[in-house]
């Protein structure tokens, strides 16, 4: 599964770009997104739900509560990659988990590390910007 993470601070599109990466990249195979929500309870909603809508296969919630497979809850982040793996995902996004060891698109400019491409931009993001980070995904060894 190629796996790269999208980060930055609160309100600066993560969710809108992984929205529009979801939406190029399912044409490519199937993809899953994983959203870290440390500070929220785990629900079918908000931002996980525009994870599903954009189309993503599988969507898995990280937070407070535990992990969100649809109904089912526990767990952690590693769980939650392999919930993707044994769902047939070829296509990972991760929104969020900035000390991860994942490679990682960056939003508003902070210092993380391993960042394979830093946006500087806002919503609404540019098509050929969002075809540039398909590729980069898609280009990415299996993890």
């Amino acid at each position: 599964m190629k796996t790269v993470s999208v980060v930055g601070p609160k309100k600066s599109g993560k969710t809108t770009l992984v929205e529009a990466m979801v939406r190029s990249l399912k044409k490519h195979g199937r993809v899953g997104t994983i959203k870290n929500m440390p500070d929220h309870p785990v629900e079918d909603r908000g931002d996980t739900k525009r994870h599903f809508d954009a189309g993503a296969e599988v969507v898995v919630g990280v937070g407070q509560d535990g992990v969100l497979f649809k109904v089912a809850r526990g767990g952690g982040f590693e769980q939650a990659l392999e919930e993707l793996r044994s769902n047939g995902v070829q296509y990972a996004i991760v929104e969020g988990f900035k000390r991860s060891d994942l490679p990682k698109i960056v939003l508003g400019g902070i210092e993380v590390s391993n960042s394979i491409r830093a946006v500087n931009a806002s919503p609404p993001f540019d098509g050929d910007l969002i075809e540039e980070l398909v590729g980069l995904l898609i280009s990415l060894p299996e993890l």
